[in-house]
């Protein structure tokens, strides 16, 4: 098991050279399909087995103890007879502890992620229960195995759910969030499987870095309970990582880092900000200076100087030197400008909380960095927080390359498969559904102003919902969700509305989503991992109805909110739409896409739409792949020369 070296973890993983990765994984994704048709033969070769063999000699206790016994000797996984029966074992505990049988498309996912690969799963097909059979098989060898899922709710849903099979199998789950009392962490981290999500995870692994540093290793801790300090980690190392929804969690969100801060009293700042905000409120966009929203970058006229210059003197003296004033002007016009209310954040309880911008959920605990957050504040009217001092950090893409054993599934890894393996060499399997789709997927729906398609969707709306369907709306962003909701209101429409506002009926607003005439509004990613229950009435009309209100940066996104209808075989349709003045547009294709006259040519062809939206995607994409790998590299050299320093010393 891999003790808590957390030096050594970092400098363990290069960043590896892009062209010899592309062919590495042109040659792996050339043996994909064929490794997908051998776990389908072994899976198949299992379930002959829950049929032909006799029940008591695949749940005897002489089986258990010597699947217990191999799996703890590092052997079970290599010997596939033994590994086929203890997953027929397993597949019979199910049936007789949740009612669930495992199908064939569970177990060839299982198998590939037993081998550390991982596996695009289509949305409905059993996630869940998948990720528990390999659970189970890790945690027999005793090693920590970690479950890391998209919220808080989930790990304690799933490691909930799944406990009956766990307890049957010998193995106990528990999840862990930020209410788990501090006293009870360890007793849960001791557990054999633990549910948590990324951030908990992280922010534990950091709180025992700062808690023995450099002394965790077992002559280190050995020392400090002979000086009778404490010598009891929180966590008790880490070994292995299944990820659900593996898109979003090792690559949207694997850059960011992670940061264990303290508050730190500057009341020079919090003075400084307020006056920057009443410097920046007499300044005028365009006129004053010019903000490159992509580059995040402020160029000020000579108007715009001379109206800084005159009431500098208000500043305290530390900010009278020009870099100094001129980030301070640049937090302050970011937080105007830039960041708004309701689509980066909200307001609860006077306290400004970061929104997830691709997920529309809260992310409370999260700060802004350099004084930004502040800026924001003093732009929301709320009272001012202290900054904060970083006390450790750590990107999560790091933390995740510190496992020995990495695996994980998700519905939607398409178009990033190069990216998983450039950035963790883990291979990217599909594994095709049960049931044939019955999903419609309707082409584009072009429009030219965003006017223009608001009106449209709420027409569609309308006239579906007196049709009696079930109907959820996806928006990108709270402020898009809100405004759709007025739009209802004044067609006396009723609805439920979903965003991070109130997150807290996330769930149960979801699940009763496929009834017949329900609207549901929501973000793109809200309740994502929690099934939609189609009612039979609704399947004979059709089914669900998603409709997108506008196409997001990553198209993987939007087939997260398609993968919401047609469910394991169902009926359903999804229906997109797009203006020239949405977001993805502007920014990602030239000018020329929005011509007028174009725009007659595009709307007339549902080819050349359709094009437009990809073209656009994959130029988002590539750009979002470039950021990633160079805050990457960034993170790298900085550690490097850190590294360098400290030898040094």
């Amino acid at each position: 098991m891999k003790a808590f070296s957390f030096n050594q973890a970092i400098s363990d993983h290069p960043q590896p050279n892009v062209v010899l990765s592309r062919m590495q994984f042109m040659l792996k994704q050339y043996s994909a399909r064929k490794l997908v048709q051998q776990y389908s033969e072994q899976a198949q070769q299992i379930l002959d087995l829950v049929e032909q063999a006799n029940e008591n000699e695949l749940t005897g206790k002489d089986a258990l103890e010597k699947w217990l016994h191999l799996a703890m000797l590092n052997q079970l996984i290599d010997q596939k007879d033994e590994l086929n029966r203890a997953l027929a074992g397993i597949v019979i505990y199910a049936q007789r502890s949740l009612g669930m049988k495992p199908y064939l498309v569970q177990l060839v996912s299982a198998l590939a992620m037993l081998d550390g690969h991982l596996v695009q799963l289509a949305p409905g097909e059993g996630k869940t229960l998948t990720i528990a059979i390999v659970s189970a098989v890790f945690a027999w060898s005793g090693k920590p195995c970690h479950v890391i899922t998209a919220n808080d709710y989930l790990a304690q849903r799933d490691a909930e759910t799944m406990q009956p099979l766990y307890l049957a199998l010998r193995v106990e789950a528990t999840s862990v969030d930020g209410e788990t009392p501090p006293e009870e962490k360890a007793a849960r981290y001791a557990k054999p499987i633990v549910y948590a999500t990324a951030k908990q995870l992280l922010a534990d692994y950091l709180k025992d870095y700062l808690e023995f540093g450099s002394e965790v290793s077992r002559v280190g801790l050995s020392l400090r309970a002979l000086k009778n300090q404490n010598s009891e980690l929180m966590m008790r190392g880490l070994y292995v990582a299944i990820v659900d929804e593996a898109d979003s969690i090792l690559v949207d969100d694997a850059t960011t880092p992670l940061i264990i801060s303290a508050p730190q009293k500057n009341e020079l700042l919090v003075q400084a900000v307020s006056i920057a905000k009443e410097i920046v409120d007499t300044l005028e966009e365009d006129v004053d200076y010019v903000l490159n929203k992509l580059q995040k970058d402020v160029e000020y006229s000579e108007s715009g100087e001379e109206k800084i210059l005159a009431q500098m003197e208000r500043l305290p003296k530390m900010w009278h030197s020009f870099d100094r004033l001129e980030e301070l002007l640049f937090q302050a016009i970011l937080a105007r400008d830039v960041f708004k209310l309701d689509q980066h954040y909200v307001i609860v309880d006077g306290e400004v909380i970061i929104v997830d911008e691709s997920t529309g959920r809260m992310m409370p605990g999260r700060t802004w960095s350099y004084g930004l957050h502040q800026a924001i504040e003093a732009r929301a009217g709320v009272e001012l927080t202290d900054p904060s001092k970083t006390m450790a950090r750590m990107s999560f893409q790091y933390f995740f390359k510190s496992y020995h054993k990495l695996c994980g599934a998700s519905g939607t890894l398409q178009g990033i498969g190069f990216e998983l393996f450039f950035n963790y060499q883990t291979l990217t399997l599909n594994v095709p559904t049960r049931l044939p789709s019955q999903l419609d997927v309707q082409a584009y729906h072009p429009y030219p102003t965003r006017e223009d398609k608001w009106q449209a969707l709420v027409d569609k709306i309308e006239t579906l919902h007196l049709q009696g369907r079930s109907l959820l709306i996806g928006t990108r962003c709270i402020e898009d969700s809100e405004t759709l909701a007025e739009r209802l209101d004044e067609r006396n429409l009723d609805y439920r509305l979903l965003n991070a506002k109130n997150h807290r009926e996330e769930a149960d607003i979801v699940a009763r989503a496929g009834e017949i005439g329900k609207i549901t509004v929501a973000t793109n990613m809200a309740g994502r991992g929690t099934d939609i229950k189609v009612t039979d009435k609704s399947l004979d009309m059709g089914g669900l109805v998603v409709l997108m209100v506008e196409p997001h940066e990553s198209a993987r996104v939007d087939w997260q909110l398609f993968g919401r209808a047609g469910r394991q075989g169902q009926k359903g349709e999804a229906v997109a739409f797009v203006s020239l003045e949405d977001k993805l547009i502007k920014e990602h294709l030239p000018w020329w896409w929005r011509w007028g006259k174009h725009y007659e040519v595009i709307s007339r062809s549902q080819k050349l739409t359709n094009q437009m939206v990809k073209s656009a995607q994959a130029r988002a994409e590539n750009k979002a792949f470039k950021r990633r790998k160079t805050v990457v590299k960034f993170v790298e050299d900085n550690r490097d020369r850190l590294s360098f320093t400290r030898a040094g010393g």
